[in-house]
């Protein structure tokens, strides 16, 4: 099962906290996680892995200013959730949907719950599916797949590659990694060729991109990382059916995996957006 869960928040007060919250998110995850079941929190947090998750900054705080955003019992915020990995996922919906916390500490600061979701009908980041969904909706469709593809960066997005970090949404780069993703956790594989398609068969018609540097923290400038934000328009200059439908398989999976690095410290939010042909 795959699931992206959106979280709407209240701040119990006026507060000023760290502009980047996406490393308290991912500690606060991990620490709910261990509460249900401490074993599955082990393995998610095992060292030398592709992480089957992502959590996301929070959103709808105040614009930052040095570094830091306002918070505000009248501004409402939400956080993201999602999961590719079959365990995490059922626990997700067995057990954070129907129950959520009633409350939420980042930075020091308490934000009630107000609501969760995984529906797409009540959300746009929201979502529920299933790797064998994908497969029959994007491959296996009567169908032709459309010749365009727009995915939207909600979050600061970068990739790392050759030992350097890259922020522009290359096709190559946007999809192999997606494609690496999905054959780590799904049960039916997708080609590396797939790579090779989207570097040499799809191009970039247009985009609105930003660049938005992010900062962890660490000393020394480490922690800095310079990504981008906005849309992407992909169209293809070979209308192959078969890997068409790879690419737009590969596309909807974004919003369950995340693109580039550091996905699971808020990095890498994105979805496809409808794309008129």
């Amino acid at each position: 099962m795959l699931i992206s869960a959106v979280i709407a928040l209240i701040p119990t007060r006026p507060a000023a906290v760290p502009a980047n919250l996406g490393r308290a998110v991912h500690a606060w995850f991990l620490d709910w996680v261990r509460a249900q079941d401490p074993a599955l929190a082990e393995a998610l947090h095992a060292p030398n892995q592709m992480r089957p998750f992502t959590v996301s900054n929070l959103w709808g705080a105040g614009r930052p200013v040095r570094g830091q955003v306002a918070l505000a019992p009248e501004r409402p915020c939400s956080l993201r959730l999602t999961s590719f990995h079959p365990g995490l996922s059922e626990l997700l919906a067995r057990r954070l949907l129907p129950t959520p916390p009633d409350a939420i500490s980042l930075a020091g600061e308490t934000l009630r719950v107000e609501d969760v979701t995984a529906e797409s009908a009540e959300h746009p980041w929201a979502g529920r599916a299933s790797f064998q969904d994908l497969v029959q909706r994007h491959t296996l469709s009567p169908s032709p797949p459309p010749s365009r593809i727009t995915l939207r960066f909600a979050s600061p997005t970068v990739f790392r590659s050759s030992g350097v970090n890259i922020p522009l949404p290359l096709p190559a780069l946007v999809f192999e990694g997606l494609a690496r993703r999905w054959n780590t956790f799904a049960p039916v594989r997708i080609p590396p060729e797939v790579r090779r398609f989207a570097e040499e068969c799809l191009v970039i018609s247009r985009y609105r991109l930003r660049t938005e540097r992010v900062v962890f923290g660490e000393a020394g400038g480490r922690g800095a990382y310079p990504g981008f934000v906005g849309s992407c328009c992909y169209a293809f200059r070979v209308r192959d059916r078969y890997w068409m439908g790879l690419i737009h398989l590969l596309a909807a999976f974004a919003l369950y995996a995340g693109v580039g690095t550091r996905t699971t410290m808020g990095l890498g939010q994105a979805r496809s957006v409808p794309e008129r042909d």
